[in-house]
């Protein structure tokens, strides 16, 4: 089937010749789609972008912010097939158990979801993504023959994360969906347009010329990022004034994002030793980084929220890495040439090409480790998505961003910073010096955190109507046809990359839609 330029090709768009509609062509839209067609599913997948990202496309991403900075609001996202995957690493992490409880020192915490009824579909999304079915502890250890650093379980859960070995979902799917599956980019949604109770009746699509059409609609699922899809339905209650486009009052509520610290250095005698046990693993031409997390009894009791640490070794100059060397003389077969190379490199070049060749880790001589985290956000009314008085080119109103992080983050980056620094010491592989802002006392802690491109929440999954967007299900309330399937149904964020978790949650769509 084609992919269809909207901008320079007229679509003559037949009512009867799709089962569903899905807006949002980057990671989850993809899945949705190959899983749908699979199962027999008529789909045609509607896209903004194109083939790559450009200013043209992402201007569409501007957003006015109030609160602190979310440096990733408009690049970060890629108006493109393949949405963010053109650009991520493809790294694979579930949430735990206790990241679907209700927490009651957690704000607003607690799915409507349990772990157990998402775990299935996490084992098929890393099938989707060619990931293996290993589990992210023991059997991952076996496979690297490793053990494990010794920390103290009822502080520390050590795990590890998976990598995709092609994070790009256009170029891993683009044969399937020119097959399977009508494109139609260069194609903006500007409108949805429901009966007056309970049906979306069909969407209206712009091109970048300012055409339009209106498409009849019998399942509609919008598959945008966490910051478009708030936009999207904030849009949508606008238009329809007091109709029944009205959704609940948590409608662009709680936005989250993964805060991100560099809290002190590791100083080591041992850098070999160090750099076994926490530096990225390569076996079978697959990829697994060692992460450290809050173990769930430390989370509660220490009434913390979740986070992770790792250990990121780099060199002042990244431009000079002799890894990247390394890498590309191992994997590409490229000839490395000495004469260029700094002389302390060859013995870096020497160790990295052992480390790979016979112990399957990345080495990186003279590199400088430091003590890295990943922390969950409390979720509250304080930090939102709203609208702006200023509008794109197609008449929408973009995004109002206010972004606000609880004290609670920096309590658990302390805490968390505190209990690494203890057991790396205690296992001998160095000393960790803590930064001196790492501190509960620090009056300027907030300015400490980034973010990382990392946007969930706005519209949260929820029993009720009232107290949410969307259903288990991921049908929006008040409507039969209209699903969201998008990071911004998380309740709550974990610290972990928010990709798999979408993914499982676009697995279990997409059965639901196939077996109703």
């Amino acid at each position: 089937m084609p992919f269809i330029d909207y901008n320079t090709t007229p679509f003559g768009f037949d009512p009867a010749a799709y089962d569903v509609i899905i807006v949002g062509a980057g990671a989850a839209g993809i899945l949705l789609a190959v899983e749908l067609t699979r199962k027999h599913t008529r789909v045609l997948l509607v896209e903004a972008g194109h083939f790559t990202e450009d200013q043209d496309r992402q201007v569409l991403n501007e957003v006015e912010q109030t609160g602190k900075t979310v440096t990733t609001a408009v690049w970060g996202r890629k108006r493109a097939i393949g949405g963010t995957t053109i650009a991520w690493g493809g790294q694979s992490l579930p949430f735990g158990p206790i990241d679907f409880e209700k927490r009651s020192w957690v704000a607003n915490s607690g799915w409507p979801l349990a772990y157990e009824e998402l775990e299935p579909y996490y084992v098929a999304a890393n099938r989707f993504m060619n990931i293996d079915e290993l589990d992210y502890e023991d059997d991952i250890l076996r496979l690297l023959k490793m053990k494990r650093p010794g920390f103290d379980e009822k502080e520390l859960h050590h795990h590890f994360s998976k990598w995709a070995p092609e994070p790009d979902f256009r170029k891993m799917y683009e044969g399937y969906l020119l097959a399977n599956v009508t494109v139609l980019y260069n194609a903006v949604l500007t409108r949805l347009h429901d009966d007056g109770q309970s049906m979306i009746t069909g969407l209206t699509i712009t091109n970048f010329r300012q055409e339009q059409m209106r498409i009849h609609a019998p399942t509609v699922i919008l598959a945008t990022g966490g910051i478009e899809a708030n936009r999207t339905l904030l849009n949508q209650r606008q238009l329809a004034g007091d109709g029944p486009a009205r959704f609940s009052e948590w409608l662009g509520k709680c936005f989250m994002e993964h805060p991100c610290i560099e809290v002190g250095d590791v100083l080591t005698d041992h850098p070999w030793r160090l750099q076994k046990n926490f530096n990225t693993h390569i076996r079978n031409h697959r990829k697994y980084s060692i992460r450290f997390s809050l173990a769930a009894e430390a989370q509660r009791q220490r009434r913390l929220l979740n986070g992770s640490a790792s250990i990121l070794f780099q060199y002042d100059n990244e431009k000079h890495d002799p890894y990247l060397e390394v890498k590309q003389f191992l994997r590409q077969g490229r000839k490395i040439s000495l004469k260029r190379l700094p002389v302390h490199h060859l013995k870096a070049l020497g160790l990295g090409a052992a480390s790979l060749a016979l112990h399957h880790f990345i080495y990186k001589h003279k590199s400088h480790p430091k003590l890295i985290m990943m922390m969950e956000q409390e979720p509250i009314e304080d930090s939102y998505i709203g609208l702006s008085a200023e509008k794109d080119r197609f008449g929408l109103p973009r995004a109002a961003m206010h972004w606000k992080i609880t004290p609670n983050t920096w309590r658990t980056v302390v805490h968390l910073s505190r209990m690494a620094k203890t057991e790396i010491e205690k296992g001998g592989f160095g000393k960790v010096a803590l930064y001196d802002h790492i501190d509960e006392q620090e009056p300027a802690w907030a300015n400490y955190l980034s973010d990382v491109n990392h946007h969930m929440g706005g519209t949260r999954m929820s029993t009720t109507a009232a107290e949410g967007i969307v259903d288990t299900d991921l049908r929006v309330w008040g409507f039969s046809n209209l699903f969201l399937c998008s990071t911004s149904v998380f309740p709550t964020g974990s610290h972990s990359n928010p990709t798999l978790t979408l993914l499982a949650l676009a697995q279990r769509l997409a059965n639901k839609l196939s077996t109703t």
